[in-house]
């Protein structure tokens, strides 16, 4: 071989080992640009995960809350009702009792 062969066959390894990395660089570089990617994919859907879960608690405590509202406004109604009959049954007996007292006095 001479050595103008020799060279050439250098230099052609050289541009062949150069391709070489240039191809690695860019694959590294789209394996990382894809994990990148993937990442944030990830990222989202564990975000958009958390707000559904948010949302269904919240829904849930509200609803408890309007259940235990709900249980407070009936059974203060119930007291309600029971303090109206009991005040319907005084109200008759005073008005008995004013009315004996108003009749005394007139006689007395």
């Amino acid at each position: 071989m001479t050595r103008h062969e020799i060279l050439s066959k250098i230099k052609q390894a050289e541009a062949d080992a150069q391709a070489s990395i240039e191809r690695a660089q860019k694959e590294r570089d789209k394996r990382i640009a894809d994990a990148t990617a993937e990442a944030m994919n990830m990222v989202k859907q564990a975000e958009a995960e958390a707000q559904e879960y948010y949302e269904k608690r919240l829904a849930d405590a509200e609803k408890g809350v309007q259940t235990k509202k709900q249980v407070i406004i009936d059974e203060g109604m119930e007291k309600v009702t029971a303090m109206k009959g009991g005040a319907s049954g005084k109200v008759d007996k005073a008005v008995e009792h004013l009315l004996k007292e108003f009749m005394g006095l007139l006689h007395a």
